[in-house]
This record gives C-alpha cells, sequence and structure tokens, in this order.
C-alpha cells in the first residue's frame, strides 16, 4: 500500500513538472495546434488535472480574445448604423468576472454606457458614466475609453460615427434615392 501512495505521488509530481514545462508553450499557440496535436494540450497524457487546468487556461484567453473581437464588431456596426446588432455584439463584449476579478480595468462601465448610448437612454448612460469616471479618477489606464464618453455625453443622441469622434454638429448624411 505504501509503495502504490508513493507511486502515486511520483505520478502527481510528473504531472505538475508536466503541466509546468507545457503551459507556458501551449498557452501560445493558435488554435488548431493546442487543441489537436500531439504538442498542444494532449501532451499532459493520463494528467487530467493538468489537463482540465491547461484547458480552462486556454478557454478563457479565447474568451476574452473573442470579447475583444465581438467589441470590435460592435463599434463597426454602430458606425454604420446597425443598432440593434451593435448593441447584440457589445453586450457579448462583457467581462463576466470584472467584480470577482478586481481589476483596474473597467471594461463593463464602458461597454454598458456604450449600449445604453445605443438605445437612446440617457439615464442608463449617466449611471455608467460616472461609473466609468470614478473608474478612471482611480486608475489611469481607464482615461481612453473616459475620452470617448465624454466626446458621447456631449453628443449624445447624435449617430455613434460622429458622436465617437466627437463631431456633434456633423450634418447627417443624406438618406439614400430609391431608383
Amino acid at each position: 500500500m505504501f509503495a502504490a501512495r508513493e507511486q502515486g505521488d511520483a505520478a502527481a509530481e510528473s504531472c505538475e513538472a508536466k503541466y509546468k514545462a507545457l503551459a507556458p508553450v501551449a498557452i501560445k499557440m493558435p488554435y488548431r495546434e493546442f487543441d489537436q496535436s500531439p504538442e498542444g494540450w494532449r501532451k499532459l497524457g493520463n494528467c487530467w488535472t493538468e489537463s482540465s487546468l491547461l484547458l480552462k487556461r486556454y478557454v478563457a484567453k479565447l474568451e476574452y480574445e473573442v470579447r475583444g473581437i465581438r467589441w470590435h464588431l460592435a463599434q463597426t456596426l454602430a458606425m454604420n448604423g446597425d443598432t440593434a446588432a451593435a448593441i447584440e455584439s457589445a453586450l457579448l463584449s462583457l467581462q463576466p468576472t470584472e467584480l470577482q476579478q478586481r481589476s483596474n480595468f473597467s471594461w463593463n462601465t464602458y461597454a454598458l454606457a456604450t449600449v445604453a448610448f445605443l438605445r437612446d437612454d440617457r439615464a442608463a448612460f449617466d449611471v455608467q458614466f460616472e461609473a466609468h469616471r470614478t473608474a478612471a479618477a482611480a486608475h489611469p489606464e481607464n482615461k481612453n475609453n473616459l475620452e470617448v464618453l465624454t466626446r458621447m455625453a456631449d453628443c449624445f443622441g447624435k449617430p455613434y460615427k460622429f458622436a465617437y469622434v466627437g463631431m456633434c454638429n456633423a450634418a447627417p448624411e443624406p438618406a439614400a434615392q430609391l431608383k
């Protein structure tokens, strides 16, 4: 029994060592290589705990990257006037664990203020704008987005593509002519 326990401890240490060696390299791999090649997470073999840990880290990384892409999609949709689709994509960019992470970067206040702007909901915008202003006062990394929100506050009710850059008095584009 004692010998079996020692073997189990050695296997656990071996799995931990494999994880420590593989994780920094694997987390940077392109998706297909990480998921399908023998050099990705599969290199951990029967180290199921470590495999699960590495896979969770990779999923979190992908989700973070996808949230960023969703945000930029939301911005381009809003610039193009597709407000409903922009709102949908912007909401998918929210960081669900932002409060638990106690991050200095306040993403959700910026995204939710933008959604309120797109919905033309001044009260909701003001709540998120003030929350973001507080975050920017506490942590400088929030100041760039505060500048965008300030322009949006000044141009509230104007199209996003003008408000984003602070062109509150820009003439609206003429409607397309039906032929």
